[in-house]
């Protein structure tokens, strides 16, 4: 088949899930997307996942983003054409769409791209199922009535010891005012989309301050540091939020949890 010059072949088994990693993740840096493709068994070779990536840049599909210049690597968004393609090819969200504008503003470069190292903790560990992201999550709540309260940063399907464990993830960057964590508090009490919650701090402070504001909640929430987190994964020391509760491996509280809602 011949194709007019400057035409853009579109492939559905490669571009198309590339797209689909960047505009889930909202902002990811190049090396990001290439452990998630290669993760994935999409672009196995990082020169050909380089070559795909500038390929979408070029393309108008993809763009780097003017705080990328603060990162060794370039940070890559999707456009709203690229938006627009997608939309096209079927994949359609309702909490975004092509006429939503930026997906991202540059003050939450950091939380974004923090949630895909998250994400490759598990993935490289082969402790995940299945993520979906915070745009994914919100676009579910809204068309179905499963109970949610909350849109998580990300819902992961975590295996460990052989068990499938559904976590709802968020990752606090910076400490909130209380009023907002009244708000969470009362959220988190409402939602049943999931029983196990994880809370990821960016500092020992931050963690300290929702050690306090989340204590007490009817629901199983573990805390931790987003480092601890992505080092020692099953082993990290997770807080959980019922005061005089033990301190104990993520692997473990994953256990309790699970066997609670038997």
């Amino acid at each position: 088949m011949r194709y007019r010059k400057g035409h853009i072949a579109i492939s559905e088994d490669r571009d198309v899930p590339t797209l689909l990693h960047v505009r889930n993740a909202r902002a990811i840096t190049l090396d990001q997307l290439w452990q998630l493709l290669a993760h994935d068994k999409i672009e196995e070779s990082r020169r050909s996942a380089q070559w795909r990536i500038a390929r979408l840049e070029k393309s108008g599909l993809i763009e780097r983003m003017d705080a990328g210049r603060f990162f060794r690597q370039p940070v890559f968004t999707i456009t709203n054409l690229g938006m627009s393609l997608l939309e096209y090819r079927g994949y359609t969200l309702v909490s975004v769409s092509s006429e939503t504008g930026r997906l991202l503003p540059n003050n939450q470069i950091f939380h974004a791209l923090e949630l895909v190292n998250i994400r490759l903790a598990l993935a490289n560990n082969g402790a995940l199922r299945s993520w979906r992201s915070e745009v994914e999550v919100a676009s579910r709540n809204l068309v179905y009535s499963s109970g949610a309260a909350k849109d998580y940063d990300a819902l992961a399907e975590i295996v460990c010891e052989g068990q499938i464990h559904t976590v709802g993830i968020e990752y606090e960057r910076t400490v909130k005012a209380s009023a907002r964590y009244a708000e969470i508090r009362e959220a988190l009490s409402r939602d049943r989309s999931v029983n196990t919650i994880l809370y990821l701090a960016s500092s020992f402070d931050v963690l300290h301050v929702l050690a306090i504001e989340l204590r007490g909640i009817p629901r199983h929430i573990g805390l931790m540091t987003s480092e601890q987190f992505c080092g020692d994964l099953f082993s990290a020391s997770t807080i959980p939020n019922v005061p005089g509760d033990d301190v104990v491996p993520f692997g473990e509280f994953l256990a309790l949890a699970s066997a609670s809602t038997r």
